[in-house]
């Protein structure tokens, strides 16, 4: 493995796998990829980390192609190339929703997609399914169930689906920064969501107010990963 990614990414993502056990023997991995920076790093780490681990597992790649993806065959051939074993997945239930003027529907696709990921690895077998979701994603709805919901929540590394199917995050150590970087230097060709409702999508009230406490506080978002596994119990109501 280069040095570069051992220290951009891989030591990280080890790090958050290793302490929260999230890989075990014998464990078939299906990896959400959206075609974005997140999902496309997590999944060449997944498969990476399969090299050199000596946990035995298996991973796959699925792409939900809802019919409003761009590059699909740019970033197949680089999966390709890479040994990166990838399916693509075709049910285009975005196309009903491209035209609807509905703040809910960016939620509505993303819940579709979720249960189609579901279904898909219940039915090849798929004991574990990997989002790409990175440190920035976790303090962002920390922060957001506070001011929305007034409740102290955030992302956990791993979760059960109803379906009793295991969630695993395994990029929730890892800034937007550092792997913008390394999906750069790697090369992905990365897809395009063709969906005006995409490409209109506004900064959250969340990642806005986190912008504007980092200008004082550069490392509040690393403080509260931190606070969220210190936490002082005997000092909450």
């Amino acid at each position: 493995m280069k040095r570069w990614m051992n220290n951009l990414f891989m030591k990280d993502f080890r790090r958050v796998v290793e302490a929260y056990e999230l890989i075990q023997e014998g464990d078939r991995i299906l990896v959400g990829v959206s075609g974005g920076k997140d999902s496309s790093l997590l999944f060449y780490a997944l498969s990476e980390y399969q090299k050199i681990s000596e946990v035995h597992y298996d991973v796959q790649g699925i792409v939900v192609d809802h019919g409003l993806l761009g590059n699909i065959e740019a970033y197949t051939e680089f999966c390709a190339q890479n040994s990166l074993p990838l399916q693509i997945h075709e049910e285009h239930y975005a196309m009903q929703f491209a035209e609807k003027q509905t703040g809910s529907v960016c939620y509505t696709c993303a819940r579709i997609r979720k249960g189609i990921l579901k279904r898909y690895a219940l039915e090849n077998g798929f004991n574990k399914i990997a989002f790409g979701h990175t440190k920035d994603d976790c303090v962002e709805t920390f922060m957001m169930n506070i001011i929305k919901h007034g409740r102290l929540s955030a992302m956990a590394p791993k979760t059960e689906s109803e379906e009793g199917i295991e969630i695993i995050r395994p990029l929730i150590g890892l800034s937007e920064s550092n792997i913008i970087k390394a999906v750069a230097i790697l090369g992905f060709p990365l897809m395009k969501d063709l969906c005006k409702h995409a490409e209109g999508r506004l900064r959250s009230n969340a990642e806005r107010l986190i912008s504007e406490i980092e200008l004082t506080v550069p490392d509040f978002s690393d403080k509260v990963i931190q606070a969220l596994s210190n936490v002082d119990y005997k000092r909450l109501l």
